[in-house]
């Protein structure tokens, strides 16, 4: 039994420091997106629509820009404060008890800002759709909406960390129950 649960550290361990890796990847995908919208402002726009398969506008305007760039950090931003939650929740089964109530607290809280993340992907292409067409003349403005295979998986992923996080609540109850008897 000790030694699954030293196991179950190390895991959650390494688990901490891939989600780690992995914010830092993200961070520095931002950043150089950002880099690249200031240096060239159409570039955000041009590659936004080029990803989501939009009709191009003649020009985009300076405020379309700015829109676009803050639905990307938006979007970023959701992504980060998800992987961060997950990356203490591991934290915390590493450092404390595997079955802990806070544990499953952030378990959830990190399938909470997954969902929210999965919402915002969803919602993302009509957003950035109506965002790009306000440059379009009045006749052809549009609207996208598309539902792929990469927001079902975030869904469901936001489901199975809220069910695990639930999980670990009604364990941590459990082991506190038998440590009162034992």
């Amino acid at each position: 039994m000790k030694a699954a649960r030293e196991r179950a550290r190390l895991l959650s361990r390494r688990m901490e420091m891939l989600i780690s890796a992995l914010m830092g990847v993200v961070a520095l995908f931002v950043a150089y997106g950002l880099w690249l919208a200031w240096s060239d402002p159409t570039w955000i726009g041009n590659f936004v629509i080029e990803k989501l398969a939009l009709p191009k506008p003649a020009q985009l305007s300076a405020s379309t820009v700015l829109l676009l760039a803050t639905a990307f950090l938006a979007q970023a931003g959701l992504l980060i404060w998800a992987l961060q939650t997950l990356r203490r929740a591991f934290r915390e089964i590493a450092l404390h008890d595997i079955v802990g109530a806070e544990s499953a607290r952030l378990m959830r809280l990190s399938g909470v800002a997954f969902l929210a993340n999965a919402i915002a992907m969803i919602l993302a292409p009509p957003l950035v759709s109506l965002i790009v067409s306000l440059d379009m003349p009045v006749g052809q403005r549009f609207l996208a909406i598309s539902f792929g295979t990469h927001e079902l998986l975030a869904v469901i992923l936001s489901g199975i960390l809220i069910v695990f996080g639930h999980l670990l609540a009604v364990a941590s109850e459990i082991d506190d129950d038998n440590k009162r008897f034992i």
